[in-house]
């Protein structure tokens, strides 16, 4: 009885390494942005913020909605921790942020019209420790 030896051509051994290595997660580059944000509803009593975070993921965000001064706040999701109706400045501080999508709501007592909105999203760097403040804009 003869043994049988199986070889693998390098070939394939290269091909596998190379899908394994396409497959992996890829670090960002320097200058992607961690954090992103874009509104799903940016007019009328619904508004909808969508925040984006890759990875590493910031710990802690900050993230600032501007109304119209005066606007009434039915409902919130999740609870705001801010807001100055004067200013018609709506915070959140998220915290234990991973990463993945959250998205920030607000429904209000009266409709804001196309363009009266606009939004920041504050985080810590964890790779710089720089404070970055995103703007975003319906």
């Amino acid at each position: 009885m003869t043994a049988k030896k199986n070889h693998t051509s390098a070939s394939s051994l290269l091909f596998v390494a190379l899908l394994l290595l396409v497959s992996l997660p890829r670090p960002l580059c320097a200058g992607e942005p961690l954090v992103g944000g874009q509104y799903l509803s940016a007019a009328g009593q619904d508004i909808q913020l969508l925040v984006t975070v890759s990875s590493p993921a910031p710990s802690t965000l900050i993230v600032i909605q501007n109304l119209p001064p005066g606007t009434v706040i039915d409902a919130a999701s999740p609870a705001f921790n801010q807001y100055d109706a004067g200013k018609g400045e709506v915070k959140w501080l998220l915290t234990h942020v991973n990463s993945g999508r959250y998205t920030v709501s607000l429904r209000l007592q009266r409709p804001v019209v196309s363009g009266g909105i606009s939004g920041d999203i504050r985080y810590k760097d964890p790779g710089s420790g720089r404070m970055i403040n995103l703007r975003v804009r319906p």
